[in-house]
């Protein structure tokens, strides 16, 4: 068992030798690709893993990896390990999603302490991003009507309210609450309006 997976993307062969030696000692799966191209070419797992990438390559820099990399669907966090990265381009790369930037030549306890940082902080994003889909799942138990009436519910009005907001009666609007909490399996408003908000976030 190994702690996770290191990508290390950079075109310096030396640099390349330094870091899988750092992260293969610290514990970790190690591979490495000279080019944005070959990382590009290869299954990346996104499950406990880290992109240590240089900004500086020929051919396809490291803003544009980035960048390919969102089109192809992957999410793995990406420690930025350069050289030359000025305000404009550091600002530009964690816009992107990089988790931090680190200058050339760190300590191997930095660079270990900001890869161990990014893995566990991916994992919490991780994790709320499935909150998400699951309330997004479960609200589509629910009709169309009852979407609209949950969200007066979830924005506190009461049943009179809701009733005359949809001029239905009061009885009706009471019995889709029932109906909505028993599809949802919930007992709540404030678990009602949990739901709604998650599912609103992977929404937008």
């Amino acid at each position: 068992m190994t702690k996770g997976i290191i990508y290390i993307v950079d075109d310096e062969y030396d640099v390349r030798f330094t870091l899988e030696n750092i992260f293969r000692f610290a514990g970790y799966t190690v591979k490495s690709f000279a080019s944005a191209d070959e990382a590009l070419s290869f299954k990346l797992l996104d499950t406990d893993s880290c992109i240590v990438l240089d900004l500086n390559m020929p051919d396809i820099g490291g803003l544009q990896f980035q960048e390919l990399l969102k089109d192809k669907n992957i999410h793995i966090p990406i420690v930025i390990y350069s050289g030359k990265a000025d305000v404009n381009t550091t600002v530009m790369a964690m816009t992107d999603g990089a988790f931090t930037l680190i200058q050339k030549p760190a300590p191997n306890h930095v660079l270990i302490e900001k890869v161990e940082n990014a893995i566990a902080s991916f994992k919490h994003v991780d994790k709320h991003h499935a909150q998400c889909q699951n309330a997004q799942k479960s609200l589509t138990l629910l009709s169309p009507r009852e979407i609209e009436i949950a969200k007066l519910f979830a924005n506190g009005k009461t049943a009179n309210e809701v009733a005359d907001a949809l001029f239905i009666s009061r009885r009706t609007a009471e019995a889709h609450r029932a109906s909505i909490f028993s599809k949802l399996q919930i007992k709540s408003v404030a678990l009602l309006a949990q739901l709604i908000l998650l599912a609103d976030m992977i929404e937008h």
